[in-house]
């Protein structure tokens, strides 16, 4: 089944995306300069998402730069556009929770370096909406817009491309939210890159400051937006490199199940609590796992009349099989059902552990609506009874009385 353990640790994520999509953004200055040229940066990220841990997102960076500005000369504004490319184990996990799109905000930053001034810059973008494809990676395109930088000595400065902060909301195919919400994926550069985007020249100044002798220093420094920043740019902690789950596009998911179980020949009806541990392997919707089932009790009609107690447990049998197709899901598990004590009319008749159906019950579930890896759903499904045997002195009158057939099942599985 196919929610998770990851992920609200996801969210993820997941989750799917991770969930799981995402952007990197570079700094662009814009008008109030001159002499653009195109530059091009091309950066590794290494980003969180529920369901699928950290993934590497590779990101471009193209933007036309100033070759140079004067000293006090306000740069004009400052632009993010960037192109990120999403792997292939972010669109699983998406799709995984039923995502169709994507979209949501964050906070870019970097570094501008110069003579007398040192700024670090966040910057506010957008994540554009951005389709999810049923398989492989895509791109997300991401803009934004920071203050202008004026620059109070001559010399040369750099701009270097920082971290990326995230949020992220993927939806379905209505426009809502899936089992993931919305989440933050707090993405990191990668170690052992170079992340300067441009190096400029700053210039003498508007007024022909620059002529070749000392000028003295300005008491205060140029007015702007930005805050000063510390005079070194500040160091960040690298995370491990990503890695997938254990057998690359697999995830753990757990599952809380409550619930109940009609048995219409025998007239009764039993509570059904237990859990779902299972592996989901994003690749191709499948998974395999266990499912556990607390003891339970019921009372029930033997023959139409008799009124009985009986006390059950469950033996499972195998993992539970199952898949995840476009926020539904089927599964099969296999289980004995075994009787504990079994009175009739409050005397007890049997007490043991050695009495159980001949053979294991075949449960199909399937998800009733819309079913949520993530959150999980309801699901139901049918099954049969065999007589049962090893039940003591009275096992003849016990054993019958077990067979049963058109059992239904509903129970509610939700997200751990």
């Amino acid at each position: 089944m196919s929610p998770r353990k990851v992920s609200r640790k996801l969210s993820a994520a997941i989750a799917a995306t991770g969930a799981a999509g995402l952007v990197a953004a570079g700094l662009v200055l814009g008008s109030g300069t001159s002499g653009a040229v195109p530059v091009s940066l091309s950066l590794t990220y290494t980003c969180p998402f529920p369901l699928i841990g950290n993934q590497q997102v590779a990101a471009t960076i193209n933007a036309d730069l100033p070759e140079s500005v004067a000293v006090g000369e306000e740069t004009g504004p400052i632009a993010i556009q960037a192109v990120a490319t999403v792997p292939e184990t972010a669109t699983q996990g998406l799709n995984l929770v039923g995502a169709k799109n994507i979209e949501g905000t964050g906070e870019a930053q970097a570094a501008v370096a110069a003579p007398g001034a040192a700024v670090d810059v966040s910057v506010p973008v957008t994540v554009e909406k951005t389709a999810i494809p049923a398989s492989g990676s895509f791109t997300v395109n991401a803009s934004g817009q920071a203050p202008s930088i004026t620059f109070p000595q001559p010399g040369t400065a750099t701009i270097d491309v920082g971290d990326l902060g995230l949020t992220l909301t993927p939806t379905n195919a209505s426009g809502g939210e899936t089992g993931l919400g919305t989440f933050d994926s707090a993405c990191v550069l990668d170690p052992g890159q170079d992340t300067t985007l441009h190096t400029l020249e700053v210039t003498g100044g508007v007024s022909g400051q620059h002529d070749g002798h000392p000028h003295p220093e300005p008491t205060t420094p140029p007015t702007s937006t930005q805050p000063p920043a510390p005079t070194t740019p500040p160091t960040t902690t690298q995370p491990p490199a990503p890695t997938l789950p254990p057998g690359g596009g697999t995830v753990d998911v757990d599952f809380g199940i409550t619930g109940s179980s009609t048995l219409p020949r025998l007239g009764g009806t039993v509570q059904l609590v237990g859990g779902v541990s299972a592996t989901a392997n994003l690749d191709n919707g499948t998974y395999t796992g266990s499912m556990t089932l607390e003891k339970t009790k019921g009372d029930f009609l033997i023959v139409g009349a008799l009124p009985a107690t009986a006390e059950i447990d469950f033996e499972p049998v195998g993992d539970i099989t199952g898949k995840i197709t476009d926020g539904a899901v089927a599964f099969n598990t296999k289980l004995y059902v075994k009787l504990t004590n079994v009175s009739v009319f409050g005397l007890p008749i049997y007490f043991g552990d050695t009495c159980k159906t001949q053979e294991p019950a075949d449960i199909n579930l399937a998800s009733s609506g819309a079913f949520d890896p993530v959150a999980g759903g309801q699901v139901t499904g049918k099954y049969s009874l065999t007589r049962a045997d090893g039940c003591g002195p009275l096992n003849d009158f016990i054993g019958p009385f077990v067979f049963s057939q058109n059992n239904s099942v509903d129970i509610t599985l939700s997200g751990k």
